[in-house]
């Protein structure tokens, strides 16, 4: 009886060793990476990282080249707006403020939208909106200014503006639907240039050029607008 207890005992620990022998190995298959796999994730982590750095900087280079892109053509498109001043003439328009009469510009373009006379402005202003254009004359029909409400003059800022011409000599707050400011540049003897600005943007609205001697009434003394 004693021997078949013993035997029993003996059994009952080996099964017991096998047993925990069996936990552990299978605990530790589960609990552990092999090495290879370990470098593969650290490869791959460390792929992943590269990855969205490099597409970081691609997306920041990006951005800096459409930056510096902008900054070219608005600059171009400054530039283009002054070279056309000095001659009288705004973007998308041919004819020449000083130099042209409202009659002119109506055989081309047919009759306005409206007119409107501004006695502050020394004149009478006709709209015509397809163009995008607006012309104030006098009493002889004569054309002293013109203004351009071309789309593409809107991307222009007016920190545009103030770097590539420096503050404006002339500036002035127009108050109604939507304050404005204007930025005024004398061009030469004849013209006068004006950007008016939409305070709400800070970016250009439309354009405006000036001929001045237009605006004046010697016989009644009226020396006319400068600006």
């Amino acid at each position: 009886m004693f021997k078949f207890i013993k035997k029993y005992a003996v059994l009952t620990v080996v099964i017991v060793i096998a047993a925990v022998f069996t936990g552990y190995m299978l605990y530790n298959n589960s609990h552990n990476i092999p090495k290879g796999n370990k470098e593969a994730q650290s490869q791959k982590n460390s792929s992943s990282t590269s990855d969205k750095s490099s597409s970081q900087k691609s997306t920041n280079d990006n951005k800096e080249s459409q930056s510096a892109a902008s900054d070219t053509h608005n600059k171009d498109l400054i530039d283009e707006i002054v070279s056309l001043a000095k001659e009288g003439k705004v973007v998308n328009c041919d004819f020449v403020t000083g130099k042209t009469t409202i009659d002119d510009v109506e055989k081309v373009y047919g009759n306005p939208d409206k007119q409107d006379y501004i006695s502050s402005a020394k004149g009478i202003y006709t709209t015509f909106s397809s163009k995008g254009l607006v012309f104030g004359f006098n009493k002889g029909m004569q054309i002293f200014e013109t203004r351009s409400f071309d789309p593409r003059l809107q991307v222009i800022s007016r920190s545009d503006i103030e770097n590539v011409l420096g503050k404006a000599p002339y500036v002035a707050a127009i108050s109604g639907t939507e304050t404005q400011t204007v930025l005024g540049y004398t061009m030469n003897s004849d013209y006068k240039l004006e950007f008016v600005i939409s305070n709400n943007t800070n970016h250009v609205d439309h354009v405006n050029i000036l001929y001045p001697r237009a605006t004046a009434n010697l016989m009644a003394d009226d020396p006319g607008r400068q600006w």
